[in-house]
């Protein structure tokens, strides 16, 4: 975030004539909203299913447009939002009509309190003004349903993504000049006032920074200062005269996944890794890679950006610049043509699965990769994505099943066994123009200056592999929770060891909020119990003080967890001499809570 954005000038970027969505696609990505690739979870076909359009009941083309649109934060990721949406537009809930009118809502707070809609009078406008219920009957809220859209962005995604601040109605009521001094630093960003739970909010832009003043009976702060880094808040905070400490400055809870900062790959023969999960045996050599066919439609393909082959050579995966992947078995016939990217295609590859039909890997642009069997329906999430282009991918059948690998421009490669979904990190390095991978686990890496090869030592590399293959023996999904089905279970157990700390703390986090009732006795708790020790006696866990919690609360349930709990203790009882005070004092919780004797 190297550019300072004056949010003070905002309103003259809302005057000029503009693609309809090239602002809200501007103010995401500012905010740090990032394209997470995949399928939307949320579109205008799954809220009504088999719908056409009444032309006797028009709907405006702004509105269609944005279900429809790629820049749709709300359609990729609704959770950002805390609003439901509505398709198609119809009459408002529990809330009268204006006089002489009605209203198509489009979309309503969470709790239905506040509906926003277009008047049937004006439906057959292109981009309408956008009405919203208040205690005063219905009010416009914005110009037109694209401003709203970028509106309802502007008031959401900061909260996510932005450093916040929030002053409470009794501080601004004790000295009301810090409004004075808000109204006389900054312009508002020439959007009209929000109107949602009584509110009442026009909103300021400063540089980096908005704040909003909530002017309403129902605002709970009469004033948010949400920053694009933590010093716009402390700097407009000290223009307004606030007093805080730095726990109330809330840092954001959408921290993009960082860029990895590597030089160019280098190898020298007999070289390895710090995990040894990878020896060079050579740097002079030639990558055996198959001969793509030259099927009828290949040649032809325009803008054709990638190609391979799978290893038998019986499958042909082409890429190209719209994002559409294109398959075709090597009599020439075409089985496959998806629209998968949102970026043009930078690698592929694919491979005959176990299962049957061919399973094929494409990666783009943006960094997204994602991961499709023939004849199937699309997983509708991406496979992975990182924030630099896709620079290659290879596939193979090594003896422990099929694997994959991956390299970005940033330098960082991946490897997963696809059976147990274990992956290894390979910070490489940048330059990589080729990955090859071959049956014997060689794989081949090339770059500018050439090919090495690397032997992967297929344990090192995945040293989770058979523990996540145990995982996957138990039917998590039949598996009740206290927030549904367990299909969650394995993912977040694999996770509490992660390397990056932060997603292994997520992951007990998680597993708290599925596992952990004092009243309910929880069909997962129990299955999950020896997994959990097994991953608690790995002395590099970064996320032991709260994973030994965990076990110790999931004792405190009244089922079948708590003796699946006390069965482990023993193999925990050392823990109450571990050098942290923190592993100690959940050592002795446990015994506390399980009523096992000290050793």
């Amino acid at each position: 975030m190297a550019e300072i954005i004056d949010y003070g000038r905002f309103a003259e970027r809302l005057a000029p004539q503009r693609t309809r969505w090239e602002l809200l696609d501007e103010v995401q990505r500012e905010w740090g909203y990032e394209d997470p690739g995949g399928e939307p979870l949320v579109t205008r076909e799954g809220e009504a299913p088999g719908y056409e359009l009444d032309e006797s009941d028009p709907v405006p083309a702004a509105l269609v447009e944005w279900w429809d649109s790629p820049v749709n934060s709300f359609a990729f990721r609704p959770r950002l939002y805390w609003t439901h949406s509505q398709w198609p537009p119809s009459g408002p809930d529990s809330v009268e009509n204006p006089p002489d009118d009605e209203i198509r809502v489009i979309m309503a707070e969470y709790q239905y309190v506040d509906q926003w809609g277009y008047l049937a009078s004006e439906a057959h406008l292109p981009d309408p003004q956008v009405m919203v219920n208040t205690h005063d009957g219905w009010v416009v809220q914005s110009r037109s349903i694209s401003e709203f859209f970028l509106q309802l962005a502007m008031e959401r995604l900061p909260a996510h993504f932005g450093w916040s601040l929030r002053v409470r109605r009794t501080v601004v009521d004790d000295d009301p000049a810090i409004v004075e001094r808000l109204k006389a630093s900054y312009r508002d960003l020439g959007l009209l006032p929000w109107q949602e739970m009584g509110t009442d909010a026009l909103t300021y832009g400063a540089p980096d920074a908005l704040i909003r003043h909530g002017r309403g009976p129902g605002a709970d702060y009469a004033i948010v200062i949400q920053g694009r880094t933590r010093e716009a808040v402390v700097q407009v905070a000290e223009t307004l005269g606030l007093t805080w400490t730095d726990e109330e400055i809330k840092a954001p809870s959408e921290v993009p996944s960082p860029v990895e900062d590597l030089g160019p790959a280098s190898f020298t023969e007999g070289g390895t890794d710090d995990r040894l999960r990878w020896t060079a045996i050579s740097t002079a050599a030639t990558p055996p890679v198959p001969a793509v066919p030259d099927v009828p439609g290949l040649g032809e393909l325009p803008g054709r950006t990638a190609a391979a082959s799978d290893q038998d050579g019986t499958t042909v995966v082409a890429g190209d610049s719209t994002g559409r992947v294109h398959v075709w078995a090597t009599d020439g016939s075409e089985t496959a043509d998806r629209a998968l990217h949102r970026a043009p295609v930078t690698a592929v590859t694919c491979y005959q699965p176990a299962y049957g039909g061919c399973a094929v890997v494409s990666g783009d642009a943006h960094g997204v990769l994602r991961h499709w069997v023939t004849g199937r329906e699309n997983s509708r999430a991406a496979f992975d994505r990182r924030r630099s282009p896709v620079a290659a991918l290879t596939s193979a059948q090594l003896e422990t099943g099929p694997a994959l690998a991956a390299a970005w421009a940033n330098g960082l490669t991946r490897v997963w066994d696809l059976r147990s979904m274990d992956v290894a990190d390979l910070r490489i390095g940048t330059g990589i123009k080729a990955l090859t991978l071959d049956s014997d686990g060689l794989l081949y890496v090339t770059t500018g200056q050439g090919t090495a090869a690397l032997r992967l030592d297929l344990d090192r590399l995945w040293p989770t592999r058979r523990f996540r293959l145990r995982l996957d023996e138990i039917d998590w999904a039949s598996l009740w929770t206290k927030r549904g089905p367990g299909y969650e279970i394995p993912g977040l157990i694999a996770k509490v060891a992660s390397d990056d700390e932060d997603a292994a703390q997520a992951a007990v986090k998680r597993l708290y909020e599925l596992l952990v009732s004092k009243h309910d006795s929880i069909a997962a708790a129990a299955p999950a119990v020896p997994f959990l020790v097994e991953r608690m006696l790995i002395p590099t866990n970064r996320a032991r003080n709260t994973l030994l919690l965990l076990i110790a609360d999931i004792a405190d349930g009244p089922g079948e967890e708590r003796e699946a709990v006390k069965a482990a203790v023993p193999s925990l009882l050392h823990l109450q001499d571990d050098e942290h005070p923190s592993i100690r004092w959940a050592a002795g919780e446990l015994v506390r809570i399980c009523g096992v004797p000290a050793a």
